[in-house]
């Protein structure tokens, strides 16, 4: 067990919910840094990517990982986080939680998956790589129990529900489903409507992107907390 590992398990001793994901990312950060006080830690440190859209068009994109973590030797960690949660309201020890309802878990499934992808681009890009990791905590079982793949839904290739293997090539949005009566491919693959030549939201900036991974990825739902009527799990993927 690594130590990222282990401060996950004293965050879950320490912490049972979070306000948002800049509480989970504070957090988070102050128990690495507590737990191993030789480490130095960056927050939304930047770093300049390669990303290809799915169209082939290649694009620099300047964006922050939310922890990167030094050792003494310099080796870097970087580290993703999502904290999804739906609308609640809970109380602990005289603290309230007021959850926001994120909703869009076909964002959601996205967007998962373009973290692992950026840890990966960054691992590329970054000989003083170590290892990296995405983590997502959820009390939204749209994700780790909807198998919208088998639904065929829209977002179905994104799919990161327990137990799946997430498949390393990038099969996109599955257009099948899209309303050919109101969008049409263009000359450049790009769906657009028919009527405004607007583009669909899935092929526009962070939406369109290609993401082939380095490797597959089985996906493991573990109990992170359970409050009242409210599960919390979270997903732990390790790029070595």
């Amino acid at each position: 067990m690594d130590f990222f590992e282990k401060s996950i398990i004293k965050l879950q001793n320490q912490r049972q919910i979070f306000h948002s994901e800049d509480d989970l990312k504070l957090s988070l950060a102050f128990i690495i840094k507590e737990s191993n006080p030789e480490f130095e830690i960056r927050l939304e440190r930047p770093v300049s990517l390669e990303m290809i859209n799915q169209n082939g068009q290649k694009v620099i994109v300047r964006a922050p990982i939310d922890i990167v973590v030094i050792d003494a030797d310099g080796g870097t960690y970087p580290i993703e986080l999502k904290y999804k949660t739906k609308k609640a309201n809970i109380e602990i020890s005289g603290e309230n939680y007021s959850l926001a309802g994120h909703g869009a878990p076909d964002v959601g499934r996205y967007s998962f998956r373009k973290d692992i992808y950026r840890i990966e681009n960054y691992k590329s890009k970054n000989l003083n790589y170590k290892y990296g990791y995405v983590l997502i905590i959820t009390n939204d079982n749209q994700y780790f129990e909807n198998n919208v793949f088998e639904k065929d839904n829209f977002d179905k290739h994104f799919s990161f529900h327990d137990n799946v293997i997430l498949n390393r090539f990038d099969l996109s949005w599955n257009y099948s489903t899209i309303n050919k009566d109101k969008y049409k491919l263009n000359e450049n693959n790009v769906w657009c409507n028919i009527n405004s030549k607007e583009q669909h939201w899935s092929c526009t900036k962070e939406y369109f992107y290609k993401l082939d991974l380095l490797n597959d990825y089985v996906i493991s739902w573990k109990d992170f907390s359970k409050i009242e009527n409210t599960t919390f799990k979270y997903c732990l993927i390790k790029i070595e």
